[in-house]
């Protein structure tokens, strides 16, 4: 019988990997209240339901802007957005199993003006194998 992944349950491994990360981590959603100055989002799009399942993974870290979003242009704070994206990598990268594969596909920084903030969009394919 094979094992169907949701992209739920694919969010919740990424989580588990990231375990290690001391940053408040939320999936699929971040805060919708106050947010911490540092977190951590991981969202999947829609898994197919091939023999080989395959999805993206994003994991967007999180960082306060260092001007807090106030005044003119938004400053990130780049120290802290490339310390959290090289810690997120560092995990991912040297995972390994029988069931999943991780790839890194790329990363881009995102601006989240009302929020006084920037994040890091890691995106990784996941390929789980059902056996």
């Amino acid at each position: 019988m094979v094992n169907y992944k949701t992209s739920d349950a694919i969010v919740s491994i990424v989580y588990g990997l990231l375990g290690s990360i001391t940053v408040p981590k939320y999936k699929n959603n971040k805060p919708t209240l106050a947010s911490p100055l540092e977190y951590v989002v991981i969202n999947a799009l829609p898994v197919d339901a091939n023999v080989m399942q395959k999805c993206r993974v994003n994991v967007n870290y999180h960082v306060k802007d260092i001007n807090g979003g106030t005044g003119v242009g938004l400053v990130p704070d780049l120290v802290k957005i490339d310390a959290g994206s090289l810690a997120v990598l560092t995990i991912l990268e040297k995972v390994t199993s029988t069931n999943y594969l991780i790839d890194f596909e790329g990363q881009e920084t995102i601006p989240e003006e009302n929020l006084g903030e920037h994040y890091s969009n890691l995106k990784f394919s996941f390929k789980y194998i059902n056996n």
